[in-house]
């Protein structure tokens, strides 16, 4: 599995993201321009979804992260090399939620992106990455390197 290469500029500027959305979790991507990784903030809407139906969205933003349509269209239209977001609570990890929000009909919805998940819960500054991997029909993480 390819290791996700990000610069450390921006990936600084994504724990500086984390840490402003606090203790709700932060949510992004970042898209390649001209050679550099440019870090596109977007907005989580989870709070939006849990008021309007609670029964189908119990979780608020503190424990979970949804994009706008009009974001998911901008990232549709971007092409990113990853999708990024927060855990305020339990660390760095892919769970059971973010793999079901990374899937449409037991399929990735992005499989060429890596997505970073980063936390201060337990670790200062911790930051892990997952690929899919059609092989293991599932998400494994890989190594995070920075230039």
């Amino acid at each position: 599995m390819t290791a996700l290469r990000i610069e450390r500029r921006a990936l600084d500027e994504i724990f500086a993201h984390a840490r402003e959305a606090a203790p709700d979790e932060c949510c992004g991507v970042v898209v390649e321009r001209a050679g550099r990784d440019e870090i596109w903030r977007m907005r989580n809407v989870q709070n939006d979804l849990h008021a309007q139906d609670p029964v189908t969205h119990p979780r608020t933003a503190r424990t979970a992260y949804a994009l706008g349509l009009a974001d998911v269209q901008r990232l549709d239209a971007a092409a990113p090399k990853v999708i990024y977001h927060s855990h305020t609570k339990n660390g760095a990890y892919f769970s059971g939620e973010d793999r079901a929000r990374a899937m449409f009909m037991d399929e990735p919805m992005y499989p060429d992106v890596a997505y970073l998940v980063v936390s201060d819960a337990r670790v200062p500054d911790e930051a892990k990455a997952f690929r899919w991997d059609a092989a293991q029909a599932d998400f494994v993480e890989v190594p995070v390197e920075t230039s």
